[in-house]
């Protein structure tokens, strides 16, 4: 990591997100950690994510945020769910790759294997399988998401992600911008 590199963690105030922040503040490495609350920046609209990362100097993204609620607001508001997380995992990584981020750290969760995955799950149980009924609305929209992190790595590599998993338990797709690709989009 470059001296005061500027890391936006979307979703600081979640649970992951402020793990991750706690570990950035307790690394000895010199960053900068740029968050921003609902109200600062609502990450369903596309413009408001557009302009902050016009603005925003941002060497590498943490996507921890995510519409969550529980079982109860899963089946009470199925559409919802899909939708907010669609939007908000499009808007970001998008904006990310526009603005030629270095890094984006995009996180997942084990609701997106399916429901009877052989334990411990492996990355090929992907999309084998039926979900939990109960997280269905969550795990389709998480789903989508990893396919367009892994279809924009034409232009970003793959790196491995054994490093989150001191931070979180979660499935995470960390992607690094080439070095060769000159222009942002």
């Amino acid at each position: 990591m470059k001296k005061n590199t500027r890391i936006f963690v979307a979703g600081h105030r979640g649970m992951v997100g402020s793990a991750i922040v706690r570990a950035l503040q307790a690394s000895s490495r010199a960053v900068q950690i740029v968050t921003r609350s609902h109200d600062e920046l609502d990450l369903i609209d596309q413009h408001a994510v557009r302009q902050f990362f016009a603005q925003e100097d941002v060497d590498q993204v943490y996507l921890a945020a995510a519409k969550v609620g529980g079982i109860h607001a899963n089946n009470t508001f199925p559409a919802q769910f899909v939708y907010e997380n669609l939007m908000i995992e499009a808007n970001v990584i998008h904006e990310a790759w526009r603005a030629g981020v270095d890094k984006l750290l995009f996180l997942g969760s084990s609701c997106i294997y399916p429901r009877l995955a052989e334990q411990p799950m492996a990355e090929a149980a992907l999309l084998t399988g039926p979900l939990e009924p109960t997280n269905e609305p969550y795990a389709i929209a998480r789903s989508p998401e990893s396919s367009y992190v892994k279809a924009i790595t034409g232009s970003m590599e793959l790196t491995s992600a054994a490093s989150c998993h001191r931070i979180c338990t979660v499935r995470a797709i960390i992607i690094t911008r080439k070095t060769a690709m000159s222009s942002r989009r």
